[in-house]
């Protein structure tokens, strides 16, 4: 009992218990002995994200599969090691902590995986399972560890009487419990939960979340946990952090995450959470195009290509840039496009790199060309509308409509993307900003240039 209100009396301070910066780690994409003879691009898996986490608090780390949200776990862990960037658990600068040195505080942290069925030795008995990390770490003598795995047992909601049985006679949920059991067994300080409920039906999630914050408030635990389901987050998290493509999108309280994202890639994200009536529309529309790779990601902000709200080039922005090797602003010299102006075009500019729309209907045989006037028409009906831009940004267009002609798909939509795309703030600088919270009081930071003003 006096374990469990220390333990409480130092949640309530909210001193943070693990701090994270600029933690990076780059995978090398090929292996053997050619990539050392001719060298290999890195993918990107985590690049430079920072953030703290306070005692006793849940904070839920969201994004789409392969956005690197179990890489950045593993290697705050140390389960891998990072390529660069400073992880402190407790005061204890753990990248520069050696093996030996890293052995005792692993007893405060222990990872809950996703899949219950496979992260369970399907040899060993469940007590043993449960005792494995306390004769790891030399707690307890046999008897000790015994009785403490019954009671492990109880803490989760299964009887003592199972501590014989074998992972494959229990169900998904039971399984999970028996993990969470698991990583109790060392009490402690922080867990991190791995899509701990993603492999379980409704009902199930719902009865294992129930029991993780149940015995949060007892002990005082300590959660990262990873999701993609916003649903789940909702209901467990204290504050939500979002990933894209190995960088943090957003940063906030769980209530003003969802009330007030500030990164439309959040905003996709809350869309995409199924409601109860299918008739009522998505007001938040969904995302179009595909992740970039992460071998060679979009500069400034990784969201870039796929945000339906890239911010506008101008004139300052391009003229502080304009030594940057990757912008070519030659084909410009004024902006100024209305917004219905600049949506059509960035429109257009995607249409063309995607390939999403057809020159002539029934599409094109390999010998078959099209008349300039009849590319102006599919072009003016399917974007513009008589809203296309005069000066230089029409004189793009135009030379863009005439490479459409001639078949020249790739040019086009490179011609397009470099003149409006490469030359947007959004692609020129990271965006890193704090906004104002409208509820709560917590820090809220966003990762979009709709902020810089």
């Amino acid at each position: 009992m006096s374990q469990t209100t220390e333990r409480l009396d130092e949640v309530e301070t909210g001193e943070p218990i693990l701090e994270v910066e600029g933690l990076t780690k780059y995978f090398q994409s090929d292996s053997g002995f050619l990539a050392g003879l001719f060298g290999s691009d890195d993918v990107k898996a985590v690049d430079d994200v920072s953030f703290e986490l306070r005692r006793g608090e849940t904070l839920a780390l969201v994004g789409e599969s392969g956005c690197g949200k179990s890489t950045l776990a593993r290697a705050i862990l140390q389960l891998i090691e990072p390529t660069a960037g400073s992880v402190r658990f407790k005061g204890v600068e753990l990248t520069e902590t050696g093996s030996r040195e890293l052995r005792p505080l692993r007893r405060d942290m222990q990872m809950i995986f996703q899949d219950p069925q496979s992260s369970l030795n399907p040899r060993m008995k469940v007590g043993p399972i449960i005792e494995e990390p306390m004769k790891a770490h030399d707690m307890y003598d046999a008897a000790e560890r015994r009785e403490r795995a019954k009671e492990l047992l109880e803490r989760v909601e299964l009887e003592r009487e199972y501590y014989n049985r074998y992972p494959h006679e229990f169900s998904g949920g039971q399984r999970q419990r028996i993990n969470l059991a698991r990583a109790m067994s060392t009490d402690p300080e922080l867990i991190v939960c791995d899509e701990p409920v993603s492999a379980l039906d409704v009902s199930v999630q719902a009865q294992v979340l129930n029991t993780m914050r149940d015995l949060q408030e007892e002990f005082g635990f300590t959660y990262l946990m990873i999701s993609h389901d916003l649903s789940v987050v909702r209901y467990i998290a204290d504050r939500v952090a979002v990933m894209y493509l190995g960088h943090l999108a957003e940063l906030a309280e769980k209530e003003e995450l969802f009330e007030n994202p500030g990164h439309p890639y959040t905003e996709a994200l809350l869309g995409a959470i199924p409601v109860p009536d299918p008739r009522v529309a998505n007001a938040r529309g969904t995302l179009e195009g595909d992740v970039p790779s992460p071998i060679n990601p979009p500069s400034g902000c990784r969201f870039r290509t796929r945000c339906p709200v890239l911010v506008q080039p101008r004139r300052a922005d391009i003229d502080a840039h304009e030594t940057s090797e990757e912008v070519d602003t030659a084909t410009l010299s004024e902006y100024g496009m209305s917004d219905a102006e600049w949506e059509r075009t960035l429109a257009f500019t995607r249409g063309v790199r995607r390939r999403t729309f057809a020159l002539r209907e029934g599409g094109l045989d390999e010998e078959e060309t099209v008349s300039r006037s009849e590319v102006e028409t599919v072009v003016e009906r399917e974007f513009f509308d008589g809203t296309r831009p005069d000066g230089d940004p029409g004189r793009v267009v135009e030379e863009a409509i005439a490479l459409l002609s001639e078949g020249a798909w790739g040019e086009a939509g490179d011609l397009l993307s470099t003149t409006f795309e490469e030359t947007s703030i959004c692609a020129l600088e990271r965006p890193r900003y704090t906004i104002e919270p409208q509820y709560g009081t917590g820090t809220h930071f966003a990762a979009c240039h709709h902020h810089r003003e």
